[in-house]
């Protein structure tokens, strides 16, 4: 009777050992089938951002570029329109007409050298 007690105390070891084992291989299959999980999702997630990241930029440069357009379609006016002020014709009338200012005679010019 000692030596079956003995023999099944060590097979419910083995077989406590086995269930364990079990269990062990279980929780390592599902802790790696979480982890791929997580790098799966997470990965998803980075090309995700990546991509609206890469379509706000292009917005923006669209954007800059219009803007760039715009200003320089400004900076073309403005300098048309310095052009204009400086020339001699419109000086000359602003001169005589808003100023009421003369051309000089002969014997009012004195040339410095």
């Amino acid at each position: 009777m000692g030596e079956y007690k003995g023999r099944s105390e060590h097979l419910l070891r083995e077989e406590n050992n086995s269930k364990r084992k079990k269990r062990a291989t279980k929780l390592k299959q599902v802790l790696f089938f979480s982890l791929f999980l997580l790098f799966l999702i997470g990965g998803s997630l980075f090309y995700v951002w990546s991509r609206i990241q890469i379509i706000q930029y292009g917005y923006e440069i669209s954007k800059a570029l219009r803007e760039e357009r715009n200003l320089q379609e400004i900076n073309k006016r403005l300098r048309l329109e310095v052009a204009i002020l400086k020339s001699y014709e419109r000086i000359e009338k602003v001169a005589t007409e808003e100023l009421r200012m003369v051309k000089p005679k002969p014997d009012q010019v004195i040339i410095i050298r």
